[in-house]
């Protein structure tokens, strides 16, 4: 008759604990996703999207440029000095990429920093027949819809959700409208129609949307609330697209050859 209460007690305290796990990992996941805007590798993944717009569009119009000019001039002569010096520019850029993303986002990317052969001719051939030379040039102008969609979701997601969060400190403006006020409410119409022996049974519904408007201090902090979650979603998704972009740099540029690498540590 002993063991029965022995029994119960130890499933109770098994239950108690599995219950304190649970209650410990949605803590922690929650003081995870509410931490995103004091950790460090937040404003370091921010900081490399929005670098990577403007370094993208250059990439892009550098290699295209290049490529196609010295494609064209090809049966001249004139362009194959223009594509190897198009090639060569090319892996000093991907080589400061590898700088730039392990510096930024940490990811161990390693070069390739000398080439099969004695001789220029068999070096050259290694390096024109290495299929990692051609996706670290592959991977400049790609760079560019990395950064497109880095920098359109980080000047929409956080201008959106900073200008809700500071919505209670100027709501209430003379001559300020704040909310959702279009020219003309928006309408959405379903209509479904269904064919009956000889009849045709139609059905129309159409919602109408009314207007939005913040006058009142309770619906600025409600806003400011959304406002807040908004951030911290962006900020996470962010992160996502940094890590994305790191994954992706490691997978295009290394083992590739990178004179950058050579010329730091001739130094």
């Amino acid at each position: 008759m002993s063991s029965r209460p022995a029994v119960t007690l130890e499933m109770a305290r098994s239950a108690a604990t599995a219950s304190d796990d649970r209650v410990e990992r949605f803590g922690g996941r929650l003081g995870r996703f509410v931490s995103v805007p004091f950790e460090r590798r937040t404003y370091l993944s921010l900081a490399y999207l929005l670098l990577a717009f403007p370094l993208g569009l250059a990439y892009f119009l550098f290699v295209t440029i290049g490529v196609s000019l010295g494609l064209g001039l090809a049966v001249v002569l004139v362009g194959i000095p223009i594509l190897a010096f198009t090639l060569a520019v090319g892996l000093a850029l991907a080589g400061f990429e590898r700088w730039l993303t392990s510096t930024m986002l940490e990811p161990e990317i390693e070069p390739r920093t000398e080439l099969s052969g004695e001789r220029r001719r068999d070096q050259f051939v290694s390096l024109v027949t290495d299929h990692k030379t051609w996706s670290s040039l592959l991977y400049l102008p790609a760079k560019f819809v990395i950064g497109l969609a880095g920098f359109v979701l980080a000047t929409t997601g956080l201008s959106t959700s900073l200008s809700m969060l500071v919505l209670p400190l100027y709501y209430d403006r003379p001559g300020l409208y704040v909310g959702l006020v279009p020219d003309r409410a928006p309408e959405i119409s379903q209509t479904l129609y269904l064919g009956w022996n000889y009849l045709l049974v139609g059905f129309d519904a159409v919602f109408t949307f009314g207007h939005w408007k913040i006058t009142t201090l309770p619906r600025a902090l409600v806003a400011a609330g959304v406002g807040l979650l908004l951030l911290l979603v962006t900020l996470h998704v962010l992160n996502a697209l940094a890590r994305v972009s790191g994954w992706f740099a490691r997978v295009m540029l290394e083992g590739g050859y990178d004179p950058f690498a050579v010329v730091r540590r001739s130094l």
